[in-house]
């Protein structure tokens, strides 16, 4: 099986586009008849169907289906299943954010690769380096590491120190990127341009996740300034819920392909 980063890399030829969707189905925001996890997977799937064309990758946030039950899990499942069947070849990148020990590890990263056969996952690297060798090992897929996430929280322990934190990650993954070639990491597209600017630095090889565009106020031309196309660039509620009492399918197409023609005005190379 290819890498990640090649699949990436074919798909990014393909759509001409970097962008990353962002699955986070709050029933809240969602239409009265949308809110069962059912039902849920059905509106997922209708706008990932209507955004492919445009999507680099989908990036459903498992927090959303495992707080629905055992329903919730056998839908995250579904919503796998019936992108595959439509876009087969647009990575799937499960947002589960886990870190534990080696030996606990080696279950999560068993449970999103094999049980739900995602192509790469965000993972905590707080515990250290051996509590991401089980992913790392998965070397067809990839491992997103948080480096400098896009809440204000992130001063409290990632902007810390001399150098700060986010800089010891950021140089680490350059070191195991050169080792398994299977590394990204998570940069904050809220973060200053001078930050990205320092993690790209640290870690050249390592291709970014950039959440934070669209309702969390990131901008998009800065963020591309640093990271070129080497990157996936992360939206979600900005799509999923672009016309939520209207023509959602339609909404959601449409702001999937303004931020894709953005993104083709600024990369010329795509």
């Amino acid at each position: 099986m290819s890498t990640f980063y090649a699949r990436f890399l074919t798909r990014r030829a393909y759509a001409r586009s970097v962008l990353c969707i962002g699955l986070d189905p709050d029933p809240a925001l969602q239409p009265p008849e949308f809110r069962t996890p059912v039902s849920m997977v059905d509106y997922l799937l209708r706008i990932a169907q209507a955004t492919a064309p445009y999507a680099a990758a989908f990036k459903p946030n498992v927090a959303f289906f495992e707080a629905q039950g055992p329903e919730g899990w056998d839908s995250f499942a579904r919503l796998i299943d019936g992108i595959r069947r439509f876009a087969p070849d647009v990575p799937i990148v499960a947002d589960a954010k886990r870190g534990d020990l080696a030996n606990t590890a080696r279950f999560y990263a068993k449970t999103f690769f094999e049980t739900y056969p995602c192509d790469g996952l965000t993972v905590n690297p707080y515990m250290g380096m051996d509590s991401l060798e089980p992913y790392l090992e998965h070397k067809d897929r990839g491992v997103f590491v948080l480096c400098l996430t896009s809440n204000p929280g992130a001063a409290d322990f990632q902007l810390r120190g001399d150098p700060p934190l986010f800089e010891a990650v950021a140089s680490a993954m350059e070191k195991q990127n050169q080792k398994s070639g299977n590394v990204w990491m998570v940069g904050g597209a809220t973060r200053s341009t001078e930050q990205l600017e320092r993690i790209k630095t640290l870690a050249p090889s390592v291709p970014l996740l950039v959440p934070g565009i669209g309702a969390q106020g990131g901008d998009l031309a800065s963020v591309l300034s640093v990271t070129g196309p080497n990157a996936l660039v992360n939206a979600s509620r900005s799509i999923l819920y672009a016309d939520p009492e209207g023509d959602f399918v339609a909404g959601a197409e449409n702001a999937a392909r303004v931020l894709t023609e953005q993104m083709r005005a600024q990369l010329v190379d795509l």
